[in-house]
């Protein structure tokens, strides 16, 4: 049986944008001071996490810090996580995009069907609204369209919360773009995107997981 691994997240969203797909600004960091530093590149308010592909599961172990606006709520972030995991995990910096509407987007590849696309509304509530739909690949850019129109909640496209409407013609080329990398890749078992926010009505990846086989 082949054996499965993970790419880390940061190897993961590299990976979507090298085919195009928007994702936050990130780096790696070892310490609180390389923290700092970097945040005042990406600018403030930064989100940190526990980076490595054996986290997959960031939140569960408290591994996401968000809203950090300041040198000290670094320093005092660092020090939370290198208190849940080894002092020598390496750590992510990345942005934080204000959104009020979340998605999920990905990825599967079925023994049965082959390469499946699928896209939904996310957030706290994914489990319980379950509002997904799905595209075998290759899918035309028609078809990805016409997962639009399925969605129950087709009113988060809209103007919301003060927020303009989403670009779909964008999001569109966000799901031919993860397609598009799964096809090309017969290694990849799946990609989840999770969240993916919308961003002044563009889709940006803030977080993914990339599933390979050897």
């Amino acid at each position: 049986m082949s054996k499965r691994y993970s790419l880390s997240e940061f190897e993961s969203k590299e990976l979507l944008r090298s085919y195009g797909i928007k994702i936050t600004k990130d780096a790696i960091v070892h310490s609180a001071e390389e923290a700092i530093e970097q945040s005042e590149i990406i600018g403030f308010p930064v989100v940190l996490k526990i980076s490595g592909a054996e986290f997959s599961h960031k939140t569960e172990l408290n591994g996401v810090k968000l809203n950090l606006g300041s040198e000290s709520s670094i320093r005092n972030a660092v020090a939370d996580l290198y208190e849940t995991v080894d002092g020598q995990t390496t750590l992510l910096i990345s942005e934080q995009v204000k959104s009020s509407r979340e998605f999920i987007a990905g990825v599967t590849r079925n023994e049965e069907y082959g390469l499946v696309l699928a896209f939904g509304v996310g957030g706290i509530f994914t489990e319980i609204i379950k509002d997904v739909v799905f595209r075998l690949l290759p899918a035309s850019r028609e078809e990805i369209w016409s997962m639009f129109d399925e969605l129950f909640h087709k009113e988060l496209f809209g103007k919301f919360r003060g927020e303009p409407e989403v670009d779909l013609e964008k999001l569109a080329d966000t799901l031919a773009a993860l397609g598009e990398c799964a096809m090309d890749r017969e290694d990849i078992l799946s990609i989840d995107i999770n969240p993916l926010l919308i961003d002044d009505g563009v889709p940006v990846a803030v977080d993914a997981l990339v599933e390979l086989y050897e």
